[in-house]
């Protein structure tokens, strides 16, 4: 039989007959029960250790009434608290609930089932309260981060802009020199905007406010349009790029903007990790009744043993912590994309031997 560690119980009682009783009723192999007869002394013992709960009289040599929990509350706000009292005082239950205690007893009602239950209830719904606010200081934390990321989108556009304006020569003549930094700049701003576009994606996922609007899609003009977006970079950085769009492939049932960002994706990806003077493949093909976009680098390669976690939330293996910048968030996306248009996306690769990451998606 596993061992199972007895509930932790700090009793704060200054009558010996009513915490006698307390702990006599309460199964030695189940609770592990602590006594102190004051508000110092129950102080002393949170000092020393954790308790799963506190069962707090509310008359005590240093403290009365509602004080009591206001003293217990302050002194371990994590850990729920039973109030064990004489006093049939309904307004004064509600004012202790209100002031954090979990549930208010009779001591003259106290039976050994009632007080297992109620000690069982009142962990769950601490336990259920941390969980809620946990939940809350995330909610908060995201819906900042969304509206962060939306508010940084346009100061870079119109960056870019004015470099694009700068590097060939719209606004006056520029040494080449001048000119190839100036784009470096805007491939790095690019960079950025993928990585913003990429987190305010996520977020709308997370949230269900992304609506995946279904049309008859022509997934040729999609990759055509990404190819586009990278062929500057790619031709700065020395790396190929060679393509196999097949003239049998039929439309996909899909939405445009969400499968470009998946593809977008992928090909930024490849980007990154292939070196300079390296290559990276693209093809479109029918794949049994479906259609297959695959996209191939010649980069490092991925370690078998960091390929399970490649679609996970803010995965960043290895070789993209060591190398490049990233969020982490560009494979989880394309996951949950695919995911909502009933696809697959797979992952070939081999530590110096490059990567293929292929999309197999419903055809019309």
């Amino acid at each position: 039989m596993p061992f199972v560690k007895p509930t932790s119980i700090l009793l704060v009682e200054d009558n010996l007959p009513d915490a006698r009783y307390v702990r006599e009723i309460l199964p030695k192999t189940t609770y592990s029960v602590v006594y102190a007869v004051s508000l110092c002394e129950a102080h002393k013992e949170l000092e020393k250790a954790e308790f799963d709960i506190i069962l707090l009289d509310l008359s005590l040599p240093d403290g009365t009434g509602l004080d009591t929990i206001n003293a217990m509350v302050k002194a371990s706000p994590s850990t729920p608290i039973i109030v064990l009292t004489g006093l049939d005082d309904e307004q004064l239950a509600i004012r202790a609930v209100h002031l954090g205690a979990q549930d208010y007893l009779l001591k003259r009602d106290i039976a050994e089932l009632m007080l297992t239950r109620t000690i069982r209830y009142a962990i769950e719904r601490k336990q259920f309260e941390k969980k809620a606010q946990r939940l809350s200081v995330l909610e908060q934390r995201e819906e900042f981060m969304a509206t962060l990321t939306h508010d940084l989108k346009n100061p870079l556009i119109g960056a870019n802009r004015i470099l694009e304006l700068m590097a060939f020569d719209e606004i006056g003549p520029i040494t080449p020199q001048q000119s190839k930094l100036l784009l470096q700049l805007r491939d790095s701003n690019q960079m950025l905007l993928s990585m913003i576009q990429n987190l305010i994606e996520v977020y709308k996922f997370e949230q269900d406010v992304h609506t995946v609007t279904i049309v008859n899609t022509n997934i040729h003009n999609i990759v055509i349009s990404c190819l586009s977006d990278i062929a500057l970079l790619a031709d700065h950085r020395d790396i190929k790029i060679e393509t196999d769009l097949s003239d049998d492939v039929r439309d996909i049932p899909a939405d445009p903007t969400a499968i470009r960002r998946v593809v977008q994706n992928l090909l930024d990806n490849a980007l990154k990790f292939t070196p300079s003077g390296g290559r990276i493949s693209l093809a479109v093909h029918p794949f049994d009744h479906q259609v297959c976009v695959e996209i191939e680098d010649t980069g490092p390669g991925i370690p078998r043993e960091e390929q399970k976690q490649l679609f996970q939330r803010f995965n960043q293996g290895r070789v993209g912590r060591k190398y490049t910048p990233g969020t982490g968030l560009g494979l989880y996306l394309c996951k949950r994309i695919v995911d909502a248009h009933k696809g697959q996306i797979q992952c070939n690769s081999e530590e110096g031997g490059g990567t293929i990451f292929r999309v197999i998606l419903p055809a019309v």
